[in-house]
């Protein structure tokens, strides 16, 4: 893919909402509709809209979508450039974690629904 979805990850939000516009962008290039796609990846077009929105959708679910798309080395090549972007080292192994202080992600109660 080429540098139109380039962004900076400060947050996995970040990430998981570019993936969505990179999963509009290869179904696009395919001409395919949201509901052909659906068809092709065999889940219901609501998978394929949340995908394009949010970019959610389980493992299971964006590995059928990417399949139907032929699109598993464009996958890589975005997770490479989203990791240069972001400006993380391709060995995680070197990443330190003091195990005596755990990293917690805490989600709001309600987060990112309307009020």
């Amino acid at each position: 893919m080429n540098g139109d979805l380039a962004i900076s990850l400060i947050q996995p939000k970040d990430f998981t909402m570019a993936l969505g516009g990179f999963a509009r962008a290869l179904r696009l290039r395919a001409r395919l509709t949201q509901p052909e796609l659906a068809s092709r990846a065999g889940v219901p077009a609501s998978t394929i809209s949340r995908l394009e929105r949010t970019g959610l959708a389980s493992t299971d679910r964006l590995a059928r979508v990417l399949f139907a798309l032929n699109s598993l080395d464009d996958l890589h090549a975005f997770v490479e450039e989203r990791r240069h972007v972001a400006d993380l080292p391709s060995d995680l192994s070197s990443f330190h974690v003091d195990a005596r202080r755990p990293t917690r992600i805490r989600h709001r109660k309600n987060e990112g629904k309307p009020k």
